[in-house]
């Protein structure tokens, strides 16, 4: 499992408002000190990213991506973050949250072996695997 330390600050990106919430109760359930940002829409997340790329305090050491989003997916959300220079690749680490059960999407979603895979709804116990 890939351990990511100090995680401060998250990043959700879902199209879905009502996952947000989920996740963002979930996370704070487990470390109510964690900064989150939630983003309902793929490009402006995307933005955000690009235009802080450069400034780490700003940018999430994690990011939940959901997969099926309308506009941006979350497969062509990640060919973008890959564009990115490498100070934001090595900062911040993507989890791909999805309720999909089909395995060619699992599959694609873990080819990379740097992004993190888990279905929704996300649990405490995943959290903390990757927390702590």
């Amino acid at each position: 499992m890939l351990m990511i330390n100090k995680v401060k600050k998250i990043m959700i990106v879902d199209d879905n408002e009502f996952d947000c919430y989920i996740t963002s109760k979930v996370i704070n359930n487990v470390d109510a000190t964690v900064d989150i940002m939630e983003f309902n829409s793929s490009l402006t997340a995307i933005q955000y990213l690009e235009e802080f790329q450069s400034s780490p305090e700003k940018l999430p050491h994690l990011i939940f991506l959901d997969i099926y989003m309308p506009l941006l997916d979350g497969f062509d959300f990640i060919e973008k973050f890959n564009e990115f220079s490498d100070v934001i690749k090595s900062h911040t680490k993507i989890c791909i949250l999805s309720t999909t059960v089909d395995d060619m999407y699992i599959h694609k979603a873990k080819v990379n072996e740097s992004i993190l895979f888990t279905s929704k709804p996300i649990t405490k116990e995943f959290l903390q695997s990757i927390f702590y």
